[in-house]
């Protein structure tokens, strides 16, 4: 006995679970399970009550997350769309249950508009000097290979500025650290994860030194091998008009969004090189003082 308690007692006390203790010792995955679930859950339950045409969007990638199947989509829509509304639903249901979600983007700017958003360079660490056979620099072992491995959805924002090696280096190193997992993994577009990207083609496309506009073209995501596996989800409705305040304040984002739309379907001034001249309106000019 032992003030008053038996042998017996002791040994039927719960014990520490350390099946999972490796994943404890990896501060990447820490840093992303370190989101409160009943928090999380009712973002996620707040967040779906808002969802107009994007419900279809999410039920279908949340439905391949759950049931750990593999997909590769591109959700293509126009400024004020919903796309980063998109990633909040999505990245919160995810992270209501206890799973990882790696929220990225291809510019600074954009990864601070998503839940836990980083660089896809610094996430990733995808090569500055890249070619056709690059790969990322991620080994098999590493902390950062095990976080891809526990990760179950990847939203890539921005992916229309970035080049499309970028993208096959990043399938080559999730074949490579997922093959360890399940040899099949290594045929599967990037080892069999739900990759989704986002982003809008008419805005600025992937930079190339010196190239012309056929150059440009062929170096975004949609002129990659990889493009044939991506399934391509749209939204054309604008949430910034539902969210106005005042007709007049609807009226104008819906003559500012119609002006970008044209400018970017090439309707306003454009000639036979592909370049246009384009009146910026005054009201919207910071003039000189």
């Amino acid at each position: 006995m032992a003030n008053g308690r038996s042998l017996q007692e002791f040994v039927c006390l719960p014990q520490l679970d350390l099946s999972h203790s490796s994943l404890f010792q990896n501060r990447f995955i820490m840093d992303e399970l370190n989101y409160n679930n009943d928090e999380m859950e009712k973002e996620d339950i707040s967040l779906l009550k808002c969802l107009t045409e994007q419900l279809n969007v999410y039920e279908e990638i949340i439905s391949l997350v759950e049931s750990e199947k593999n997909g590769f989509f591109f959700l293509y829509g126009y400024g004020g769309t919903g796309k980063t509304f998109m990633w909040r639903a999505l990245s919160a249901a995810v992270r209501s249950t206890g799973k990882i979600v790696l929220n990225v983007a291809s510019s600074g700017i954009a990864s601070l508009l998503l839940p836990g958003g980083k660089t896809t360079h610094s996430r990733f660490c995808i090569l500055i000097l890249i070619n056709e056979e690059s790969t990322c620099n991620i080994h098999q072992e590493s902390h950062r290979a095990k976080l891809l491995i526990e990760t179950r959805l990847i939203i890539w924002d921005e992916a229309s500025m970035m080049n499309q090696m970028c993208f096959e280096a990043f399938d080559r190193t999730l074949r490579d650290v997922m093959g360890t997992v399940n040899e099949g993994n290594s045929q599967k577009p990037f080892g069999g994860k739900v990759l989704v990207l986002g982003g809008d083609f008419r805005k600025i496309l992937p930079v190339v030194k010196k190239g012309l506009r056929y150059d440009v073209v062929k170096s975004t995501i949609n002129s990659s091998h990889l493009w044939l596996s991506c399934r391509v989800l749209k939204l054309s409705q604008n949430i910034r008009l539902n969210n106005a305040k005042s007709d007049v304040s609807a009226n104008g984002i819906k003559e500012f969004a119609y002006w970008i739309l044209k400018i970017g379907d090439g309707q306003i001034g454009l000639n036979e090189n592909g370049e246009c001249v384009v009146e910026i309106p005054l009201d919207i000019l910071i003039e000189p003082t």
